[in-house]
C-alpha cells in the first residue's frame, strides 16, 4: 500500500518538474531528448505502471534482439539495467539502428521519448512505449570475450572424469554379466537318463 503511494508521488513529482507531460505538450521531440531530463528506469515503470500509464516518458537503454518489422512500423526491444520493454517505432527509424545487442555485440544505446502503456489496447495488452522521438546516445560495438584458460582446464578435467567413470561402469557391467553367465552354466549339470 505504501509502495503504491510512493510511486504515485514520484510520478506526480516528475510531472511537476517537467519529465512527464500530457500528450501534445512536447513542441519538438528532438529538443526534448537533448534536455537534461533523467530517464525513467524500467523497474520504476514496472512498479508504477498504473501511475505512468498514458504519460510521456523518457526511457534510455540498449537496443537488443531483432528488429521486428510490421509494415510501416516496427518493434525494437530496449533494455536498461533493470529490464527490457518493447518500443513501437517507425520502420524507417528502426532501420537506422546499426547494432543490436547480443552475446557478441553491445547494441546502440537509445534515448526514447514516447507514450507509456501498461496494457496497450492496440498491441494485445502488452506493456510498451510508442516512440515519438529517438536519439542515439552511443553507437554499439562488438564485444570480445577473452579466452579463459581455467575454463578450458576445468572442461578437459571434467570430460576425462566422465569418460573414466563411463569406462569403469561398463567394465563392472561386463564382469557382472560374465559372473552371471558362469553361475547359470554351472548349475545345469549333465543330462538325465544316462
Amino acid at each position: 500500500m505504501m509502495r503504491g503511494r510512493r510511486i504515485r508521488a514520484l510520478a506526480v513529482a516528475l510531472q511537476i518538474i517537467g519529465m512527464l507531460r500530457p500528450a501534445g505538450a512536447w513542441a519538438d521531440g528532438g529538443n526534448a531528448l537533448a534536455m537534461p531530463v533523467p530517464a525513467v528506469p524500467y523497474g520504476t515503470l514496472l512498479e508504477g505502471a498504473k501511475s505512468f500509464d498514458g504519460t510521456r516518458v523518457i526511457f534510455q537503454g540498449e537496443a537488443i534482439g531483432q528488429i521486428m518489422e510490421r509494415g510501416t512500423m516496427a518493434w525494437v526491444n530496449v533494455a536498461d539495467q533493470s529490464g527490457a520493454i518493447g518500443v513501437w517505432m517507425s520502420t524507417e527509424t528502426a532501420r537506422s539502428i546499426r547494432m543490436l545487442g547480443s552475446y557478441s555485440c553491445r547494441g546502440d544505446e537509445l534515448r526514447i521519448m514516447g507514450t507509456f502503456h501498461r496494457a496497450c489496447g492496440e498491441h494485445g495488452g502488452d506493456m510498451d512505449i510508442h516512440a515519438e522521438a529517438i536519439a542515439l546516445v552511443q553507437a554499439g560495438e562488438r564485444v570480445m570475450h577473452p579466452f579463459d584458460d581455467a575454463r578450458l582446464v576445468t572442461a578437459v578435467f571434467l570430460s576425462l572424469a566422465a569418460a573414466g567413470s563411463l569406462m569403469l561402469l561398463r567394465s563392472r557391467d561386463r564382469r557382472r554379466r560374465e559372473l552371471e553367465s558362469d553361475h547359470s552354466g554351472a548349475g545345469k549339470g549333465s543330462p538325465s537318463g544316462t
